[in-house]
């Protein structure tokens, strides 16, 4: 989304950001507002109500990938190129000798999908992105409201429920 113009609204402590976040939210004035904090907090989470990350899907299909390579690869190479010990023939026969490939190539490949999934899910790397205020990746958080002006009803909320700065965007 990131709105051009509008008005960045910053907050120094966790609290009173949720407490501002479930209030937002029922509030019909606040049309396509973003929330932003520097780091990743259950409070948050909570207070935005958010869905299951689809994250998790990618992070499942890239196991299951990796379980059925890691099984497959040995068993093809035992097929093409036979160790016959103790009588014993080659392929299905030894797939016990397989599950700690096939338990490697899963946690690998459940890893691998799990940061491109991060990266898919979070449109990232974004060249685009206009940083709102540096500090949001540092200690603040901060509420962008889109398309109001800093005299506006919503900036007032905002000033009024524990924001210590406003900043109007362009």
């Amino acid at each position: 989304m990131n709105q051009s113009k509008g008005v960045l609204a910053l907050f120094q402590h966790l609290d009173t950001f949720c407490e501002v976040i479930e209030k937002v939210k029922s509030r019909n004035d606040f049309k396509d507002h973003e929330f932003y904090s520097p780091t990743s907090y259950h409070e948050v989470e909570h207070a935005c109500a958010y869905a299951p990350s689809p994250v998790r899907w990618f992070t499942f299909f890239g196991a299951m990938l990796g379980t059925i390579t890691g099984f497959a690869l040995p068993l093809l190479c035992d097929w093409d190129w036979p160790v016959v010990v103790g009588g014993k023939t080659a392929g299905i026969y030894s797939l016990p000798a397989y599950v700690v490939i096939g338990f490697e190539f899963t946690i690998l490949f459940g890893g691998i999908a799990t940061v491109l999934g991060i990266l898919v899910m979070s449109r990232l790397p974004n060249p685009k992105v206009k940083v709102l205020d540096p500090r949001l990746t540092d200690d603040l958080f901060g509420v962008f409201v889109p398309d109001v002006t800093l005299d506006g009803p919503q900036a007032k909320f905002l000033k009024d429920h524990g924001a210590i700065e406003l900043k109007a965007t362009n």
